[in-house]
């Protein structure tokens, strides 16, 4: 299991949906799809069921996106204990007019 597949999960989960989640990860819905599908495959169980509508996190997927959740947070804590203080990391965005 990839820690990239729970991060997206999470985020589809998060954001209601696989291309809101795309967006907010800034990668195509594809790879995005591609990472879900492998994570349900790992797991044997569908984790959101798809309607025309959108997604829903099934009573499984709901579950797992909890524990999910708290797993990519202590991996990001114990990143973080590793790197020497003072350096910069994460993600910076930035926005101007053309």
């Amino acid at each position: 299991m990839d820690i990239e597949e729970l991060r997206t999960f999470v985020e589809i989960a998060d954001a209601g949906g696989v291309t809101p989640a795309a967006r907010r990860l800034g990668v195509s819905k594809s790879i995005v799809s591609r990472q879900l599908a492998r994570l349900e495959a790992e797991l044997g169980v569908q984790l959101l069921a798809r309607t025309t509508r959108g997604t829903v996190l099934t009573e499984a997927g709901s579950t797992f996106r909890d524990h999910a959740a708290r797993v990519c947070a202590e991996i990001d804590v114990a990143k973080e204990t590793i790197l020497p203080a003072g350096d910069l990391r994460g993600r910076l965005r930035i926005a101007a007019p053309l």
